[in-house]
């Protein structure tokens, strides 16, 4: 199995959510000015404020996200090697059906979509059974993983789970993991990640 993150290393979510808080939140922000993607602080938000914007957000922008490049093409490629790829997400799970529709139309039908409480079940209550516990991935055979957010790599370390990239964006370029043996990696592109996968995998 391959964990592959979906906002902001499968698709360019960082754009969409800066156009956003520009036309509907009065917020003069730019995805390279995003230096945390805690957006309470990216976009000076208080929480009801950030709740609000992100459930708004999740209900009208999910199907109209542009693909990061090469994404979809090299999920596809390693799914049909039989590879597995998994969408890890830490989006609610009320955005499961959008997120299904976006990876269908981007051909990535068969993949699979794992809801995983990587922001503390910020938006899911802790009963809900779409939830994976982070930890759960251990049992999954996850051979590597590649994800953008900080408080995601510092879980990978902490449970050993694989070897696994840091996908660079603003909030992340001078973030260091904690101190691990797993192999892990920087990556700007997709055609470096898919090096990667072919070096594990063969």
């Amino acid at each position: 199995m391959i964990y592959v993150d979906l906002d902001d290393v499968a698709c360019e979510t960082c754009d969409s959510l800066a156009a956003f808080a520009r036309r509907h939140f009065d917020r003069d922000v730019t995805a390279e000015s995003m230096f945390d993607y805690n957006l309470r602080k990216s976009f000076d938000f208080d929480e009801a404020t950030y709740r609000r914007y992100m459930r708004s957000f999740h209900s009208t922008e999910l199907l109209d996200i542009p693909e990061t490049p090469e994404a979809c093409r090299i999920i596809a490629q390693w799914a049909e090697q039989g590879l597995d790829p998994v969408i890890v997400t830490g989006r609610p799970t009320y955005a499961n059906a959008d997120t299904r529709e976006w990876l269908d139309a981007h051909g990535l039908g068969g993949v699979r979509i794992l809801h995983v409480d990587k922001y503390a079940k910020l938006f899911n209550p802790s009963e809900d059974p779409l939830i994976t516990p982070f930890p759960a991935l251990r049992d999954m055979d996850v051979r590597f993983a590649v994800d953008d957010a900080p408080n995601a790599i510092r879980m990978i370390v902490e449970t050993r789970l694989c070897p696994f990239a840091v996908f660079t964006r603003p909030w992340n370029r001078h973030y260091a993991p904690p101190e691990t043996d797993l192999p892990h990696y920087r990556v700007t592109h997709w055609h470096e990640i898919a090096r990667i996968v072919e070096g594990i995998f063969g």
